[in-house]
């Protein structure tokens, strides 16, 4: 019994003890395994158990486990901190509705200019400009469900549309 755990130990430590190997083949990829490498093929022994501490300045090579996990960990809080400067500069959610109420749709009227709507009804929740013809929109509240839409034509109001969809 002490001999089989013995020849079990034995085992165990030379598996704990595998190399990784790396190679290039003929096509350019580059291959990893803890098997031997093909006949021809030059192999470089990977150090898989690396001491602490961060790679040479000066080498381009990276062929440790550790080396390899310590250069994504700096990828990765470098897109971290390049995602939080884009979302401050995202703007915000849109502002909710304004809406238009049914005492200042009443009020406007047609020939009535675009400087007198704006000072009645307030700046729009939505816009379109097309040369001569603009068109304002106000959008529908929880408490006035109704769509307004004004165009004007060369700065006057032309038509006044206000329409309740359900």
């Amino acid at each position: 019994m002490l001999r089989l755990a013995f020849l079990l130990l034995a085992v165990t430590a030379g598996i704990a003890h595998a190399q990784v190997y790396r190679w290039v083949d003929e096509k350019g990829t580059v291959h990893y395994s803890n098997g031997t490498p093909p006949p021809g093929a030059r192999a470089t022994k990977l150090d898989i158990d690396a001491k602490p501490g961060a790679p040479s300045p000066d080498s381009k090579d990276c062929y440790t486990i550790r080396c390899q996990g310590e250069r994504l960990e700096e990828r990765l809080a470098r897109e971290r901190e390049a995602e939080a400067r884009r979302a401050a500069q995202r703007p915000s959610a849109p502002p909710a509705p304004r809406g238009m109420s049914f005492t200042t749709w009443i009020s406007l009227q047609r020939g009535m200019t675009e400087a007198e709507m704006l000072g009645y009804a307030g700046p729009p929740d939505l816009q379109f400009r097309d040369r001569h013809i603009v068109t304002y929109s106000y959008l529908p509240t929880h408490v006035d469900p109704f769509t307004t839409v004004v165009t004007l034509i060369s700065g006057r109001i032309s038509e006044i549309e206000r329409i309740r969809k359900f």
